[in-house]
């Protein structure tokens, strides 16, 4: 008896030592070097010219004195034929062993990416280490040059520095904020196209630089968001910018949508949080102030867009329905849409010009792009029994051909601290 209570009280201890013991394979987090970005370019000889932006844990820890942030990371480029491969160069060179645990932001150069990225993709997915929500972006240069240009200077930690910037098209409506298993699973789907980021260093280096872009381009009343990425009027020391999205077809790069098409493609899609948007000021002779007077909101989602495809004679037919709220957030002009029919003048005046712009936007995803970045064909596929009927169907070929039919509802729910505008006396 005595001895049965012995080997029990030995097996009550052997087995908390199994669970508690530590992995064979562990490593402390002192002997990993931590990539917070990592670029990837074309290179000779069918080679990738691999870049890794390295936090330097303690830089990062202990928090840089102004001014010595560039100490907190480290950057290191090789060339291999495969990613992992080039990671296992690194490897012998550094003191400490890469991991990808803590990446947040996968840059790819447009020459990359218009060969098509899937066996880049692949190994992003099939790679533990890699996180599914690390952001996707294509940088229009040199993904090198890219991650060389990028000063974290609101931000002690570059981790966080490029998480917020990434997540930034929450409340501008300029970017997309794709990670790599969104492209993933887009880029293999039958339905539907991918985006990514659209990225690039600034070549401005003075306001003087200013007006000549503006002027080069605001002939006809340009407003902000209106660029893709290396356009963008900005002086910052910090010379990386994102503004748009770079579209594909398949696993290629196709074309690029500037900030304001990429508001659209939230809004269709249904991803869009908050943005300051900003229209010209109704006139009545030409919809729009000669003087370039302008009205700007903030406009949200009042609920998901409402989207239905039917096939009419072999041609798709979209009926899109889009419901939005807003403030009146600032009027430049003398109009005042404060109340009454003046309110319901502006609702309707901005509901029309947005819709006309979401049509030109869809119009350039199927006639310029070819490609369904809006996922309509999600609505027309759950119609299809059998898989092999809905293969045979091609949707992106017939999408060449859809027609589209947009109706946009805004409702403006306030009009600012001011109760009543009233003009001044000239």
């Amino acid at each position: 008896m005595i001895w049965r209570i012995k080997k029990l009280l030995i097996l009550c201890m052997i087995i908390p030592m199994i669970f508690i013991s530590g992995c064979f394979d562990a490593s402390e987090p002192d002997d990993l070097a931590y990539v917070v970005a990592m670029g990837l370019d074309k290179g000779p000889e069918d080679n990738l010219i691999i870049t890794l932006l390295l936090a330097v844990p303690i830089a990062v820890g202990v928090g840089p004195e102004p001014g010595e942030i560039e100490k907190s990371t480290n950057i290191v480029t090789v060339a291999a034929p495969t990613i992992l491969g080039g990671i296992n160069v690194i490897n012998s060179l550094i003191s400490k062993r890469v991991n990808f645990a803590h990446a947040k932001l996968i840059v790819i150069s447009k020459d990359l990416a218009e060969q098509g990225i899937e066996k880049i993709i692949n190994t992003f997915i099939r790679f533990r280490e890699f996180r599914p929500d690390t952001y996707l972006g294509i940088t229009k240069g040199s993904a090198e040059e890219f991650l060389k240009s990028s000063k974290p200077l609101l931000e002690f930690n570059p981790s966080k520095h490029f998480e917020l910037i990434m997540e930034s098209f929450a409340y501008t409506g300029f970017s997309n904020g794709c990670t790599i298993e969104e492209f993933y699973s887009k880029m293999e789907s039958t339905y539907e196209e991918a985006v990514a980021l659209l990225l690039d260093v600034s070549r401005i280096q003075e306001t003087k630089d200013l007006a000549e872009m503006i002027s080069s381009r605001n002939r006809n009343g340009i407003l902000e968001g209106d660029y893709t990425v290396g356009e963008i009027p900005v002086v910052y020391e910090n010379k990386v910018r994102q503004m748009g999205s770079a579209v594909f077809r398949g696993d290629k790069m196709v074309g690029e949508l500037t900030g304001l098409e990429t508001f659209y493609y939230l809004v269709v899609s249904g991803k869009l949080g908050e943005m300051y948007f900003t229209l010209p000021d109704f006139n009545e002779s030409t919809d729009i102030a000669e003087n370039r007077d302008y009205i700007t909101l903030r406009l949200g989602q009042a609920r998901k867009p409402e989207i239905s495809v039917k096939i009419k004679e072999n041609i798709p037919v979209v009926d899109i329905k889009v419901s939005l709220e807003g403030d009146i957030l600032a009027i430049t002009g003398r109009n005042d849409y404060s109340t009454g029919e003046g309110l319901k003048k502006l609702e309707k005046y901005a509901s029309e010009y947005i819709r006309e712009k979401v049509v030109l936007f869809l119009e350039k995803t199927r006639d310029e792009l070819n490609s369904d970045i809006c996922f309509l064909g999600k609505y027309l596929k759950k119609t299809f029994l059998y898989w092999e009927d809905w293969i045979k169907f091609n949707w992106p070929e017939k999408y060449e051909k859809a027609q589209f039919n947009v109706n946009v509802e805004i409702k403006i729910r306030r009009s600012g601290i001011m109760v009543k505008q009233i003009p001044g006396i000239i």
